[in-house]
């Protein structure tokens, strides 16, 4: 591990956080392995065999996304190591379908959410919820980003040392909301002046407050996030527009994202044949 960093930082092909992340995944790894196989112990990722890897696999209900990043961290160093596990592509590929654990709420949740809001736990989830924002693009909103004028928001995206700005349309909702709560702020004060953990502490207290059992009150930033994507797409708004509003870099990850399963392409694949078999209107 101590040579693979400065090795990896050499190649310059990464920049530091990406070899942090790399880092710190390849240091779980032990951890991860005795969580699905407690009899064993790997002292080191260069270690590890295919049944090891199956098992993490098998025993970890991530994410698609996490998958990635995980999976390609630790690839690359086996590799470099000569562990032969790299070279055995079945054990790389990307898990399809939908994970175990949830990932959005209900319409009827997340207007019960709204309803029980107040002050800046409106404009949360306002944002979150129906304009899809993440945690820290929130954490990052300060009011001359608000442009009230244009009715759309100036949104830095995610990243450690900065992301990439976008303008988006504000839902009326969202505009409302900050209609009232920006009325005595600054230009360049922070729309919510709260950290992380104060934004998770306010939409935990609102989702238990607004009669969540326990296990929806677990309700997390991006299952709202996620939620405005799964609502927009059913009410009709294009993948192409939900990218360009998340500002995600691909339509395959704005598709996965908001849950759009086979059965649903299917039924699109099925109208649209009907409808090149339809006879043509006659006038």
């Amino acid at each position: 591990m101590d040579q693979f960093i400065p090795w990896k930082r050499n190649e310059g092909r990464v920049g530091e956080s990406w070899l942090a992340r790399m880092r710190w995944e390849l240091l779980r790894v032990p951890t991860l392995l005795q969580r699905v196989k407690p009899e064993v112990s790997i002292p080191t990722p260069s270690g590890l065999q295919p049944d090891d890897i199956r098992a993490m696999r098998g025993g970890l209900p991530w994410e698609r996304a996490t998958w990635g990043v995980h999976l390609s961290a630790l690839r690359q160093f086996l590799r470099w190591t000569g562990n032969p596990c790299a070279d055995r592509r079945s054990l790389w590929a990307l898990p399809t379908g939908e994970p175990s654990h949830r990932r959005w709420i209900s319409k009827t949740q997340l207007l019960r959410l709204l309803q029980k809001a107040r002050g800046p736990e409106k404009v949360l989830v306002c944002l979150e919820g129906l304009n899809g924002l993440r945690r820290v693009e929130v954490l990052r909103l300060r009011s001359k980003d608000v442009l009230f004028d244009e009715g759309a928001l100036r949104i830095l995206g995610k990243g450690r040392y900065g992301g990439k700005w976008r303008t988006i349309p504000m839902h009326p909702a969202t505009r409302a909301a900050l209609v009232n709560w920006l009325k005595n702020k600054g230009s360049a004060e922070l729309v919510l002046p709260l950290s992380r953990s104060g934004a998770d502490a306010m939409l935990r207290r609102l989702a238990l407050r607004s009669g969540f059992d326990m296990k929806l009150s677990k309700v997390s930033h991006h299952d709202l996030r996620r939620t405005f994507g799964r609502l927009s797409h059913r009410a009709g708004m294009s993948l192409v527009q939900l990218k360009n509003l998340y500002g995600h870099t691909s339509l395959d990850q704005t598709a996965g994202y908001i849950g759009l399963d086979r059965d649903e392409m299917r039924e699109g694949l099925e109208r649209f044949a009907r409808s090149l078999t339809s006879p043509p209107n006659r006038l």
